[in-house]
């Protein structure tokens, strides 16, 4: 069931950012913390981290995409070596087919290191926590990224 949830809101995903370009992603409205752009590298990089772990073999959160799009960050620390939202569109797909060729796999391991969210009373130390979770906030990021759009449609 897991496989199909992923299969199921990576397409409806990429179907919302296919008439997405660089400028409407990158547009954030005065009442927004953030943009497409940086939600869509926010989903991105946390679930490298939450299913893999380790990308290269340097933990996810090591990335350089981290100083972009980990928490606490914002558009406002986009410098221009950030990834493009083209860009960021293909690792989408690339994520999407590398969970669905692993995800039996990765279910069965444990995470070299525990994620512990205290505020949601979670400890996850197995990827199979961690992958559940990460459906979870796939979607709510998912979310933001259909509200952003609707925003930016009705200002442009």
């Amino acid at each position: 069931m897991i496989r199909e949830q992923f299969e199921a809101t990576y397409k409806l995903l990429s179907k919302h950012l296919n008439d997405v370009d660089e400028e409407k992603a990158t547009f954030q409205p005065d009442n927004a913390n953030n943009n497409i752009k940086w939600q869509l590298g926010h989903i991105i990089l946390l679930n490298d981290y939450l299913i893999f772990e380790n990308i290269n073999d340097k933990n996810a959160l090591e990335q350089s995409a981290a100083n972009y799009f980990l928490w606490g960050t914002s558009p406002q620390d986009f410098d221009g070596n950030e990834p493009s939202f083209e860009s960021l569109k293909l690792l989408l797909k690339d994520q999407f087919d590398k969970i669905f060729n692993t995800l039996e796999e990765q279910l069965k391991k444990d995470r070299n290191e525990p994620i512990i969210l205290k505020d949601l009373d979670l400890n996850m130390k197995t990827f199979a926590e961690s992958i559940h979770f990460s459906i979870l906030h796939t979607s709510r990021h998912f979310g933001q990224i259909v509200l952003l759009k609707s925003m930016i449609d009705n200002v442009k």
